[in-house]
């Protein structure tokens, strides 16, 4: 079985003082999807997850639910950074990756004495502010209309080739179904950072940032709310991930 967490940039950070980001892709998404993102890193480690059925785990059955994916995924970080690692690791979630990090991130404080750096949520409502079961009868139409306006084929680590589309669209419609099935943490809050980023034209959003800054409630920690230019996950568009990292990160790595 391959794993889920795949090294991404070159920085070595395992058993060192750096600082890492791992990486949760958004909705029909693959791990090669955030490649781009992880050449514009400078001076930190960058891992990717890589959810079953898809990739390198095609062969794999996709997971049931968020929560089943997200407690494979906490026990692999545990196993690939250990403890004390995961205490220098910020993970980062795009659209329903937010989702599956802000559980993994419950998971790994649970099991632990430590917690993430700190989490990054970008391109998502809070959990408690979502439309639960949006997508649930979702047709293939639909389905179809939303991988066109978000700009799927690229988030899959595929080309824009006419063959991929059935691929990238059958992840989307699974994500999608998995995310109207996600009823929201069920755990107490945490105590890393949180840190929401939407983009200022992103749809989602379009009747303002509350629905960003309520993802303050899952922390007893600091949190910010930040909006970038762009529509939802154009910080994942090739050529502006580095603004992206300029939005987040201090020169030695962290969150600002």
């Amino acid at each position: 079985m391959n794993t889920a967490i795949t090294r991404l940039s070159t920085m070595d950070t395992e058993g060192g003082s750096g600082h890492g980001y791992l990486c949760f892709p958004p909705a029909g998404g693959t791990v090669l999807g955030l490649r781009g993102l992880a050449q514009a890193s400078s001076g930190f480690g960058v891992w990717g997850v890589e959810y079953p059925g898809r990739g390198e785990r095609l062969a794999e059955p996709s997971a049931a639910s968020i929560e089943e994916l997200a407690g494979e995924i906490a026990r692999e970080t545990f196993d690939h950074f250990g403890e004390e690692g995961v205490s220098r690791i910020t993970l980062v979630g795009f659209s329903m990756g937010a989702f599956v990090a802000l559980e993994v991130a419950h998971r790994v404080h649970g099991r632990g004495r430590t917690a993430p750096a700190a989490l990054i949520v970008v391109g998502v409502c809070a959990p408690q502010r979502r439309v639960r079961g949006r997508y649930a009868r979702a047709d293939a139409a639909e389905v179809g209309r939303l991988f066109d306006r978000v700009g799927l084929v690229s988030m899959a680590g595929r080309p824009g080739a006419a063959e991929f589309r059935d691929y990238a669209l059958g992840l989307l419609d699974a994500d999608l179904r998995l995310t109207s099935a996600y009823p929201g943490p069920a755990k107490p809050m945490l105590s890393c950072p949180i840190v929401a980023i939407r983009g200022e034209d992103d749809p989602a959003f379009a009747e303002g940032d509350d629905a960003a800054g309520a993802w303050r409630v899952w922390t007893t920690g600091r949190f910010e709310s930040r909006v970038v230019p762009g529509g939802h996950l154009d910080v994942l568009t090739p050529g502006r991930e580095a603004g992206f990292w300029a939005s987040v990160c201090l020169p030695a790595g962290g969150v600002r």
